[in-house]
């Protein structure tokens, strides 16, 4: 739909200034309800020329992001997400749910243990996984918002936060369990062809017979072939809005 000069007018429009080219996000403030792409011009005419590009909302209404983003653009939004995140969990439950049945199952294998926590984000869930005994934490994400957030969560005072692309990560440490929530194997951080090398560095992070412990929309027979499955199948996030995910706790072979 095009909007006429006076409903622009209206618009509260904030944005990422801190790239070049194009912002990494755009914030917009009085959208019809239910506008999920909208199309912008970039550049200055007479000089660059115009350049329009696409932009999706992605997980927040009124948050945006380019359709082709980059992984430093996604590190950006996610520095600007992490103002709405918990909020946004909230609002659904279904991350906290989901925490709530992977540390009943997980439970059945281990009771306590220090764990790093793969795209921890505002440390939500890894908070409860930390009230329910296990820990310290090492909580890793590549966007600094996010890890700012969850420093000021009481709880997890003595765990340690780590800003890093977790594609490169090499903390020369070694962990009772790893977790990931959401993140392992999404397309947001990961691309599928990346998946070998993602599971090695898991591997090398985990003491003998280390666990990784893994909930999200990704194909969880891939981790088989790097760890004896322990537990795994789909958990229903919402049955009456058919929301399903995967779920795997595995051993290191």
């Amino acid at each position: 739909m095009r909007l006429n000069d006076k409903d622009i007018s209206k618009l509260k429009v904030t944005y990422d200034k801190t790239s070049k080219g194009r912002p990494a996000w755009i914030e917009i403030k009085g959208l019809p309800e239910g506008a999920r792409f909208i199309s912008i011009h970039c550049g200055k005419k007479g000089t660059e020329g115009t350049r329009i590009q696409a932009y999706q909302t992605y997980l927040l209404e009124n948050l945006y992001l380019p359709l082709n983003y980059t992984k430093e653009e996604m590190s950006k939004f996610y520095d600007k997400f992490s103002e709405y995140y918990d909020k946004s969990l909230r609002s659904t439950n279904y991350n906290i749910l989901a925490a709530e049945f992977m540390i009943k199952k997980l439970k059945k294998h281990i009771k306590k243990g220090e764990f790093l926590d793969l795209g921890a984000g505002t440390g939500l869930i890894t908070e409860m996984f930390v009230k329910e005994g296990f820990g310290p934490a090492t909580l890793v994400d590549y966007s600094q918002g996010m890890l700012n957030k969850a420093k000021k969560i009481k709880s997890l005072k003595g765990c340690k936060f780590v800003k890093a692309d977790i594609r490169k990560l090499n903390l020369k440490k070694k962990f009772d369990f790893i977790l990931s929530f959401f993140s392992f194997g999404s397309s947001s951080y990961f691309d599928r062809d990346e998946m070998n090398n993602l599971l090695k560095i898991v591997k090398n992070h985990l003491k003998e017979n280390g666990l990784f412990v893994v909930l999200g929309h990704t194909s969880v027979s891939e981790f088989k072939s790097s760890f004896n499955p322990l537990d795994m199948g789909i958990h229903t996030l919402d049955k009456e809005k058919k929301f399903y995910t995967d779920y795997f706790i595995g051993r290191k072979k």
